[in-house]
């Protein structure tokens, strides 16, 4: 049985969160599924439908997660293509949604993807797995050439860990992230991914030690060499490892008015 074929198309959309753009995935042959359509431009959507339709027939539109980077196109892309929309379920809503659970499979032709619940960077975050190849497609939960963010209320530093245990379980060969390029080794990517975020974790909680702190003044501290734009995002990234340190009762929220502020319990 021939392998389903795998296509990329940038969305033209790139940012200081965005790197080179948005990678809109297409995967099958005979039928297809587009992965993340990204933004609303018609020009890149009709670029996406003609390169899908070179494969096949395009039985549904998948989104990762909804930020708009990755979901403000689906609609559209779905209207062109006569396709149905396919996200987590607990998005979903109106008759062309096509609600995905945990392990639910998405037949395409002679292949199928199978869609990972992984939390932590969006709640309702996927990646999509093709079983026969060990082939892994991300989204924004394992990114190349940098780091997920994970910002509360909907971000969870403890569902992130967890998810990238989940994913490092599939043993995934090959990651087609929802930026940047793709990576030949997933197991290792993802094994170096674990590292950065408890070393990141670490380096809190040192920062701790030397006295209460929150995440507008632990930021100058630990990402010094960072662009200005992304400083905001960061900080929430760092509120996201001190909730979950305070859930784990090893940091202890401080009250008052104010900017949240946290001490290092021994």
């Amino acid at each position: 049985m021939p392998a389903a074929e795998i296509l990329l198309v940038r969305a033209p959309n790139p940012g200081p969160l965005t790197g080179s753009g948005t990678n809109t995935w297409i995967y099958g042959r005979g039928e297809t599924v587009v992965i993340d359509p990204g933004p609303g431009d018609e020009a890149h959507l009709e670029r996406v439908l003609e390169a899908a339709r070179r494969l096949g027939r395009v039985t549904a539109v998948a989104c990762t997660h909804h930020h708009l980077d990755h979901l403000e196109g689906a609609a559209r892309l779905c209207q062109l293509a006569g396709a149905p929309l396919a996200v987590y379920f607990r998005r979903a809503g109106g008759p062309t949604t096509l609600p995905l659970h945990d392990g639910d499979r998405l037949l395409v032709g002679r292949g199928a993807l199978v869609a990972i619940h992984t939390p932590g960077h969006a709640s309702d975050h996927l990646c999509f797995f093709d079983e026969s190849t060990r082939t892994l497609f991300t989204g924004d939960h394992v990114l190349q050439g940098t780091t997920s963010l994970v910002v509360p209320p909907d971000g969870d530093m403890t569902a992130y860990l967890s998810s990238l245990e989940k994913t490092l379980r599939l043993r995934p060969l090959r990651l087609h992230p929802g930026h940047g390029e793709s990576i030949a080794d997933g197991e290792a990517a993802i094994r170096e991914l674990i590292a950065h975020r408890l070393q990141r974790e670490a380096q809190i909680l040192r920062q701790l030690q030397r006295g209460p702190a929150g995440p507008d003044s632990l930021v100058p501290r630990l990402y010094a060499s960072y662009p200005p734009e992304v400083m905001g995002m960061a900080a929430g990234t760092v509120l996201a490892h001190l909730l979950k340190l305070e859930r784990e009762g090893r940091v202890r929220r401080l009250t008052g008015d104010g900017p949240a502020q946290f001490e290092v319990l021994e």
